[in-house]
């Protein structure tokens, strides 16, 4: 949703990030992420996905993910205001490397992705 990358955008230029790029949904991320393998080397370094987005959602973009050897140990944080542990198994299942959890601030987007790209 375009206010939950507005938000997520301004926390991410809070924490010092100026890079980034946004897909306005799964099958949009995907096809960036595929156009990068394409290239002499992948250009991201982390991919932050909602759970639920139209077309591609973000479990289904995690297991494309992961099964891509050019980005298999890409860090994936997922976005998700599910907090049953049965949605949680099965996204780390799949290969999330985090999750945050709606509504979310600063401190929590900073641990994750902290956590992330220090594994």
């Amino acid at each position: 949703m375009p206010a939950v990358r507005a938000i997520l955008r301004d926390m991410l230029q809070e924490l010092g990030f100026r890079h980034f790029q946004e897909a306005e949904d799964g099958d949009a991320a995907w096809k960036m992420l595929r156009e990068s393998c394409e290239k002499e080397h992948l250009r991201f370094h982390l991919v932050i996905s909602d759970w639920l987005m139209p077309g591609m959602d973000g479990l289904q973009l995690v297991t494309r993910v992961r099964k891509l050897p050019a980005t298999r140990q890409l860090p994936f944080l997922m976005i998700t205001s599910q907090s049953d542990q049965e949605h949680w198994l099965r996204a780390e299942d799949a290969g999330v490397s985090g999750f945050v959890v709606k509504p979310f601030d600063a401190v929590q987007l900073r641990e994750q992705l902290h956590r992330a790209l220090s594994d």
